[in-house]
């Protein structure tokens, strides 16, 4: 007889394939900037309020949570004394606590008087850092950064250009300003050996300007939109005139799209600082920066993984009438 065990029938055991995970396939961009869709700038828009209140766009947590930006000063002493600002890590705050300072220095705006103590110092610059996610381009070169060299750069030399450019400006643009004293402040920011800077950090160094001297004109570098433009250059400083060449065109292309996107208010802000920031198109700038960095993205985890390719060329090309 058969016994019972016999009997048992052996269980198979099916193993469930692994599904692969989907890359969204994305639709084909040319190496130059594109004349945006109105849909494309007001969702760049509102991820720029997003960054103007200090949270992040992609999952609206704060951009640097439980941290402060800082005054700098020394007591009776000659120790630093560091004291935590009104202002909070946000656009908003950046702007305030760079161009206020640069614009007191340039003798063009007058500052209250809890406002004396420095707010340009290495606590802020690290704030700056992790919010705008540099943190990869800086620390690999941590040991060719010069900060101080770089600060105090920003805050003699470029502040004297700032002073004679902002009294010609009106009359006489000078486009080429802006793009010069990012690639000098780059320069600054490293150590040099025998008369010859040894590294460039243009990212860090337009990011100081943008929010320093918010009229100047300034465009944040990336290289997601270096990459998106083919810029492949090993000279950085020819990599910038062509950055800043082919962004000047696409601006001027999109500017009536992007004025009608404006800056929002601010109650911590300077008016001047404030007004400054409003005629000179910082807001447009911020938005545009936005728009390129999402129409440049093209990896798996991109902006827009669950849009097809024709949704997102609708979204960044074809025009759209809003009411």
């Amino acid at each position: 007889m058969v016994t019972a065990a016999k009997k048992v029938a052996r269980k198979t055991v099916r193993r469930r394939t692994r599904r692969r995970q989907s890359i969204p396939p994305t639709f084909k961009r040319t190496p130059k900037v594109p004349n945006f869709s109105e849909a494309a700038i007001y969702i760049a828009d509102l991820c720029a309020r997003e960054s103007w209140i200090g949270n992040s766009y992609i999952n609206g947590k704060p951009l640097v949570p439980n941290e402060y930006l800082i005054f700098d000063s020394k007591g009776e002493d000659g120790e630093p004394i560091k004291t935590v600002c009104r202002d909070h890590v946000s656009d908003e705050g950046f702007v305030i606590i760079f161009a206020t300072e640069l614009l007191q220095r340039a003798q063009i705006v007058d500052v209250p008087d809890w406002r004396t103590n420095s707010t340009i110092n290495f606590h802020n610059l690290e704030r700056l850092i992790k919010a705008a996610e540099l943190n990869s381009a800086i620390n690999t070169n941590r040991n060719r950064t010069d900060i101080d060299q770089g600060l105090n750069f920003l805050k003699n030399e470029l502040v004297d250009r700032y002073r004679i450019w902002s009294r010609r400006h009106h009359k006489e643009p000078q486009r080429h300003i802006a793009r010069d004293m990012v690639i000098d402040l780059s320069n600054e920011l490293n150590i040099y050996e025998n008369l010859e800077y040894i590294g460039n950090q243009p990212a860090l160094a337009s990011r100081l300007l943008n929010f320093g001297f918010p009229d100047l004109g300034v465009y944040n570098y990336s290289q997601t939109i270096r990459l998106g433009l083919k810029l492949s250059s090993p000279d950085v400083q020819e990599v910038l005139i062509d950055y800043y060449k082919l962004l000047d065109e696409g601006y001027r292309r999109n500017w009536n799209t992007l004025a009608k996107f404006t800056m929002p208010p601010s109650q911590a802000m300077s008016q001047t600082v404030w007004q400054r920031a409003n005629n000179g198109g910082w807001w447009q700038r911020r938005v545009y920066d936005l728009a390129l960095k999402m129409y440049f993205s093209d990896k798996a985890s991109n902006y827009f993984p669950q849009f097809s390719p024709k949704v997102q060329e609708n979204i960044f090309v074809t025009a759209r009438a809003f009411p």
